[in-house]
């Protein structure tokens, strides 16, 4: 039994170099430590407690299966922690884990190859080192012989036996076991999906008689409304906003024309959950409001809008497949693999322009961009790469940053789909103030989140843990725009604001009057009311650094 206590030892030692390297955190690691010992002593004690030299090999079958197994978890943990900033728990881990394709999965393994890799140098190492450690062990033993376990052992490892079957009565520890981790989540993101179907069955059926909304038109005659969402879209990479590259000379040759909102964060990191709250009555605080009171699209139409959703996303993408789905009409344009492929954003001008040429007086237009998603290079034609291997203010700044040349190859790539972002937006602008020129028309422009692309570190991509991640653009054009003096538009456009608040703006953008509408969330308003604002749990106060 000597023996088997320091295999279990040497194997949690393997664990603590995961947790010492910041892999998994002291809660993850503590938790599978008590697991992994619990089951080696437990399963190993008892077979080396009634089977003797006979449940030796059983043992050592238990230790080469069960200790890589747990490794291979702390590996990936620590992976998606680096990568996403949370541990694969959060919505919005699950729903990029699961709900994805075959060639997303693919672009996903070659932009975040590196990080991939070193992951799994850590799991080949750390389960090479103890393995050969064990067998070393082993040696130790069969020098040494052993003698045939007395009762206080057979004892010890029924309780441990016991003690394993008792852990997993504890939900949370039950989920924490490596072998029922994964299937668990799976089964938590399928029944939320059910759940979101369901619900959002019983709102539409609710729209028969939308009577308790108090929901009314207080608008022009003719009104168009066009809400136009990005992706992972960051401020900092725009000259709109002071940066130093010429990434959006569209936007800016008409900054005059438009309200540019310098103080904005999304509610999350990732797109599923930022367009739950930004498009429901759901927040921060109440993320599950969504469920029991109506969204933009069923306001709207209630209070007499036609709704159209125009997206170069994939149609069946989970829960935004099923918001977009209430649309009086929907035009997905992306038939390849969604996120995964290159269809440029430009091709969404044709579906744009039969949707602001459509008879019904009152229009309210989502428009679902692809943006700079991941991989940057496939967001933009080849005449749109304008920064490749740039030597600039950016590229000298970086450089002296320490940002290996991976990283600043990655910020030419984003800064390119950031331009080419640009001429989309412009566009898309340009045919709104041609097509409704003497009609009200309005157009909000918003990124869904941002990125980290070797602003505060060596990492490009999705970040929870970055103020990147968070600090997104927000733009209003408006062809009926009132004049407003220059310290007056400075002050509205200085207004901090976070965008699981997007509904009430777009409500007021809509002149919809409801129960459901609150003028201190709309940052229009008179009456709006700054509050607290949270990144990833943690208060976020803008240029202070984000606690880690």
């Amino acid at each position: 039994m000597l023996i088997l206590f320091c295999r279990v030892l040497l194997s949690i030692a393997g664990l603590l170099l995961f947790f010492l390297f910041d892999q998994l955190s002291a809660n993850e690691c503590l938790k599978l430590s008590a697991l992994l010992a619990a089951f080696l002593l437990g399963v190993g004690g008892v077979l080396q407690a009634w089977r003797g030299n006979a449940g030796a090999g059983a043992i050592n079958v238990l230790v080469r299966v069960v200790v890589p197994v747990f490794y291979l978890d702390a590996a990936v943990k620590g992976f998606l922690r680096g990568y996403f900033g949370m541990r694969p728990n959060p919505n919005a881990v699950l729903q990029a884990m699961f709900a994805t394709d075959q060639a997303e999965t693919g672009e996903f393994f070659l932009h975040n190859g590196a990080a991939l890799a070193q992951a799994a140098a850590w799991f080949v190492l750390v389960t090479a080192a103890v393995l050969l450690g064990d067998r070393y062990l082993q040696r130790w033993q069969a020098a040494r012989g052993h003698a045939a376990p007395g009762w206080p052992q057979k004892g010890f490892a029924v309780f441990m036996a016991v003690f394993l079957v008792s852990l997993h009565v504890n939900t949370t520890m039950r989920r924490e076991n490596p072998a029922l981790f994964w299937p668990l989540r799976y089964q938590q993101y399928s029944a939320q999906l059910d759940a979101m179907k369901s619900m959002q069955h019983a709102l539409t059926a609710a729209m028969a008689a939308p009577r308790d909304w108090h929901v009314r038109y207080a608008g022009e005659d003719a009104r168009t409304v066009i809400l136009v969402i990005g992706e992972s879209t960051n401020r900092a990479s725009m000259s709109l906003y002071g940066y130093p590259r010429a990434t959006t000379p569209q936007l800016d040759a008409m900054r005059a024309k438009l309200l540019v909102f310098n103080d904005v964060i999304s509610p999350a990191s990732s797109t599923v959950e930022s367009m739950m709250t930004m498009l429901t009555p759901a927040d921060i605080g109440n993320p599950d409001a969504w469920m029991a009171k109506p969204n933009l699209l069923m306001l709207a139409e209630a209070a007499g809008y036609k709704t159209f959703w125009v997206s170069n996303q994939t149609r069946n993408d989970g829960w935004i497949g099923l918001l977009a789905g209430q649309a009086d009409e929907s035009d997905f344009i992306n038939y390849g693999t969604g996120r995964g492929e290159n269809n440029f954003d430009g091709n969404l001008f044709q579906p744009f322009a039969h949707a602001l040429r459509d008879a019904a007086p009152k229009k309210l237009i989502v428009v679902h961009l692809l943006g700079a998603h991941p991989s940057y290079d496939m967001r933009y034609p080849s005449r749109f790469a304008h920064f490749d291997r740039a030597h600039d203010a950016v590229s000298a700044q970086m450089a002296s940053q320490g940002r290996s040349s991976w990283i600043r190859n990655q910020r030419d790539e984003y800064d390119n789909a950031i331009r080419y972002g640009d001429y989309v937006l412009g566009t898309l602008i340009g045919m709104a103030d041609k097509a409704k020129a003497g009609r009200a028309a309005s157009l909000l422009f918003v990124s869904d989140h941002g990125q980290e692309v070797g602003y505060s570190r060596n990492h490009a991509g999705h970040s929870a843990s970055d103020k990147s991640g968070y600090e997104i653009p927000m733009l209003i054009w408006n062809n009926q725009q009132t004049p407003q003096s220059a310290a007056a538009r400075a002050a509205l456009e200085s207004r901090p604001y976070q965008t699981d608040k997007l509904d009430a703006t777009v409500l007021g953008l809509l002149k919809i009057e409801t129960r459901y509408y609150a003028a201190q969330d709309d940052i229009l308003s008179s009456a709006f009311r700054p509050v607290q604002r949270f990144m990833n749990g943690l208060q976020y106060q803008r240029g202070a650094a984000l606690a880690r």
